[in-house]
């Protein structure tokens, strides 16, 4: 079967239908769906499939329940993603052009072409076009911009006068995320990874010596137990000028330190030079030896660290390693000991971090300053006795920094916490201390405040993930808006500064409202399109357009906004969600209905990335297997776990997909009779469950529990129909196939639409989702199947078990009323405890009535009488054809007349008969 002809076919005729082309319709409930548009750096690949196809699943879906939806796709022209590639490319970068030619097989004399970023984004927005109309995106294409058109620069450039308007966008000096090769702030989306840096301010404590020693540290209320300095032998030491002082500083620290302090480089010295000689703790006044650890990362800090043995059991490792035995604790907590590192006896770096983190946040939370005035001169006991000594660590963690300033011997420094980090360039990221630069202040506590208490107002699918988007909101700190160079939006007020990735993708789904009908623009006609305000005969008159066009516009986005379900994956939880909210709720006040957030898509065990040579083009994808295997085998895994892309997979929904195909060409070719027996009244019954537990899957997006009843169940239950039947009904076999390819389609569109015209006028793509009220429910008929199903499979147990019988003897016990009374428990979510109270036969009826599925314990309910002696003896061909046993016989436990074979009799329950197989 060519999966990719059926699916070109059918897309063919979409198209020149314009079906999903999304038209204003007040008569209809509108459903708008979106997803994070896509960088153009790179090709589709089935990360990015996964989150679209899943989106458009739900599209389709809904537009089969009656709703008017929109489902728009845009271009991610802006940022560094695109820069940094075209960079490497026009560098000569090899891995970069053996990763085009070998992974997305471009030419290599295309290659050469897209060094130019707006070649390069232009290209693979041409590729990313047709891959995402190639997995059968169901989009109003009518509505596709890029990040740089005019209109929505326009757009964009509104939307930041907006934000300055409202004061949150504020020009500061801070530390940011640096590249020191492209020379401008990054954020995730800029870095190598996709790693948002974690920029934390350390304090720096300066000992004295022939130069200052400057150590950086999260803790510095530690320094009354400081009884070494620690520097790195794998470095040089750079002697350098600061603040009037001569410090001492790593080579390495000495590079990035100098982008957030003016630092003037005055010599070099080797770390042998350095060992042994003494520095001067500045508050216990103690000469302290400087030694050599290669557990120093010279990378880090300042590259020197102040050594508190009792405190950090890596430091007691140094301390031990060059004779240093006497230390002490100064912080008190009641659970640790009294030096917290003592009996911490390892050398794995791993679990030596992990204790330090114990005792840090031991101390940290519970933690008291013992008397540490007995450690400092005369001068400064007073002060440290009523501020330090006896308060918790919090408290004087914030009196020893007054302290050390008030000496002179304080700083701060900011450090990546999360590092090494590299920039898309190749560079390692930096902090730069930026003066003068523009911020969203996401870190304004009222705002802050009011996105938080706004998620009241939004669905999170699944729904544990809104503790996650709360926990980045409440981490949010300012975010750097400009960039230096590269493609994108320029500030309106400051034409050097280009408008970062992030920043430009935050209520760019109002844009696609109006983007088809956009002619001309300005701040007025936003003004009045988005909030209403203003007069549209005078942006009319001002814009050259008639009045009747500007308020179609604002008529669109008040039809479609808000988002009623924004799809994105799990990496963008860190920035362009909680961004996304942040906006909204400022600007626009109009939040998203629902979020939906999958998890992601892995190759070989591992995300995809470049480094990993892992990235798995979704158009290879396509051409490898076919698109409605891809879209299944990508959209119908559990939402929010990790998927496993791989050939055993894809190929098993393929195969799954062609039985489907012939069992339906083969029950639509074959012939019927107008019978209409117990085997036609399951069928009914089965599909009316079916479509009302599919239907509720759907609806909350659980498309792993939806497509396994499609797929396969109700495949199966076709087959056990035919099995089951004295001859099929034809009618009912057409009416239960429309259903079924009804619900098929949302994820298999192609090979619906397929099979739909080989029996259906019209396009699957227009029918409404099926209802259960389309079929009746028997339940006679639903417990009758389903009891003599239970009866096979425990027979074939037994015979799994005992070997192949010949004969067996069922023996059946007719007491309806106690296995109603079990399966109404079951139905109300009594537990077996709460039902049996320890009686063992009601232990086992519970166990037993739990056994059947749910539909035929509803349908139990509703039976007034239910004869299993008659039922086995009206089936008993039936069950020795799917056994293969030659001969049945059926006792009445409950009669003293009956034989009683290998003590089975007392052991028959309701609808769970004890049965005796006998080879031959």
């Amino acid at each position: 079967m060519d999966f990719n002809a059926i699916a070109e076919k059918w897309q063919k005729v979409w198209e020149e239908k314009g079906i999903f082309e999304a038209k204003v319709d007040e008569r209809k409930k509108k459903f708008f769906i979106t997803v994070p548009f896509p960088y153009t750096n790179s090709p589709m690949h089935i990360g990015h499939g996964r989150t679209y196809v899943t989106a458009d699943i739900y599209a389709r879906y809904m537009r089969m329940k009656g709703y008017n939806v929109l489902f728009p796709f845009a271009f991610q022209f802006t940022g560094t993603p695109i820069l940094s590639v075209a960079d490497a490319i026009k560098r000569g970068d090899q891995d970069i052009i053996d990763f085009f030619k070998n992974v997305y097989e471009i030419d290599e004399e295309k290659i050469k072409d897209l060094s130019d970023p707006y070649k390069l984004a232009e290209y693979f927005k041409q590729e990313m076009e047709k891959t995402a109309r190639a997995i059968g995106l169901s989009v109003d294409w009518r509505r596709s911009f890029t990040t740089v058109d005019d209109r929505f620069a326009t757009f964009i450039q509104w939307q930041f006068k907006k934000l300055k308007d409202k004061g949150k966008l504020i020009k500061e000096t801070d530390a940011v995320g640096y590249c020191p090769r492209d020379q401008f702030p990054v954020g995730m989306h800029d870095t190598k990874g996709d790693v948002e840096p974690e920029i934390e301010k350390l304090d720096v404590i300066f000992f004295e010596g022939d130069y200052f020693y400057p150590v950086a540290t999260s803790r510095p209320e530690t320094v009354f137990a400081g009884v070494g300095v620690a520097i790195s032998p794998l470095t040089t030491y750079v002697i350098a000028e600061y603040s009037g002082k001569r410090i001492l500083l790593s080579k390495e620290a000495f590079e990035k330190l100098s982008y957030q302090k003016e630092l003037k480089k005055i010599g070099e010295v080797k770390p042998e030079e350095l060992k042994g000689k003494e520095a001067v703790n500045p508050v216990t006044r103690k000469k302290v030896k400087v030694v050599l650890s290669k557990l120093v990362d010279p990378s880090i800090g300042t590259g020197l660290i102040m050594l508190t043995p009792a405190h950090d059991p890596i430091h007691k490792i140094i301390a031990e390693d060059n004779g240093i035995e006497d230390y002490y604790s100064v912080i008190s907590s009641p659970d640790l000991p009294e030096i917290p590192t003592e009996e911490i006896d390892v050398r794995d770096m791993a679990e030596l971090k992990d204790f330090a983190d114990q005792i840090y946040r031991t101390e940290y939370y519970k933690g008291v300053m013992k008397d540490v005035s007995t450690y400092v001169p005369d001068y400064m006991k007073q002060y440290v006795k009523e501020m330090i000594s006896g308060k918790p660590v919090k408290d004087a963690r914030i009196s020893t920094v007054e302290l050390l300033n008030s000496i002179g011997r304080h700083d701060t420094i900011y450090e990546i916490m999360n590092g090494p980090i590299y920039c898309r360039c190749g560079a390692q990221i930096v902090v730069k201390v930026i003066k003068d630069q523009w911020f969203i202040a996401y870190d304004d506590p009222e705002w802050k405040m009011a996105v938080l208490n706004s998620l009241d107002n939004i669905n999170f699918v699944p729904s544990e993930v809104r503790k996650d988007i709360e926990k980045a909101i409440f981490n949010l700190r300012k975010s750097a808006v400009g960039r230096s160079r590269g493609l994108g939006v320029k500030l309106p007020w400051d034409e050097s500064e280009i408008i970062d990735s992030l920043s430009d993708s935050t209520i760019y789904t109002a844009f696609y409202t109006i983007s088809h009908l956009l002619k001309k623009a300005n701040d007025k006609l936003f003004d009045y399109v988005f909030l209403g305000l203003g007069n549209p005969e005078e942006i009319s008159k001002e814009l050259g357009i008639s009045k009747e066009e500007v308020e179609e516009l604002r008529r669109e986005y008040n039809y479609w906004y808000p988002v009623d379900s924004r799809h994105s994956g799990r990496d963008l939880i860190q920035n362009h969600i909680p961004y996304y909210i942040y906006n909204h709720l400022e600007i626009l006040g109009k939040l998203p209905r629902q979020i939906v957030i999958n998890g992601f898509v892995r190759v070989g065990g591992k995300k995809m990335s470049k480094s990993f040579r892992n990235v798995y083009p979704l158009s290879k994808a396509i051409k490898e297997y076919g698109v409605d295997p891809v879209r299944i085998a990508l959209a119908t895994p559990k939402l929010s776990e990790d998927v496993e892309f791989n050939s055993s997979v894809v190929t098993s929904i393929a195969d799954q997909l062609k039985r489907i195909y012939s069992l339906i060409v083969e029950l639509l070719e074959a012939k019927g009779e107008n019978n209409f027996g117990i085997a036609e009244k399951w069928l009914s019954s089965i599909m009316s469950e079916k479509i009302k537990t599919v239907d509720e899957k759907m609806r909350n997006l659980d498309f792993f529990e939806a497509y396994n009843i499609i797929l396969y169940d109700i495949y199966n239950d076709f087959k056990d129909y035919l099995d089951f039947t004295n001859g099929i009904n034809k009618d009912l076999i057409k009416k239960s196939i429309s259903a079924w390819l009804r619900m098929i389609y949302p994820a298999a569109p192609h090979i619906a639409e397929e099979l739909w015209s080989k029996a259906f006028p019209g396009l699957v793509a227009e029918q409404e989702y099926p209802k259960p009220e389309e079929f009746t429910i028997y339940p006679e008929a639903v417990v009758e199947k389903g009891y003599v199903d239970y009866v096979i499979s425990e027979i074939k147990e037994l015979e799994r078990i005992v070997g192949e019988g010949e004969k067996a003897v069922i023996y059946v016990n007719n007491d309806l009323s106690l296995a109603k009374d079990a399966a109404k428990a079951i139905e109300e979510g009594q537990s077996l405890f709460e039902f049996a109270r320890g009686n063992e036969k009601l232990e086992k009826v519970y166990s037993s009535i739990k056994a059947y599925d749910d539909i035929f314990r509803k349908s139990l309910l509703t039976l007034q009488e239910f004869d299993e002696i008659r039922t086995l003896a009206n089936y008993a061909n039936y069950i020795m054809r799917k056994t293969n046993l030659g001969q049945l016989s059926v006792y009445d436990s409950n009669d003293p007349n009956v034989p009683d074979f290998k003590g089975k009799k007392s052991q028959a329950l309701p609808l769970s008969p004890a049965i005796v197989i006998f080879s031959s």
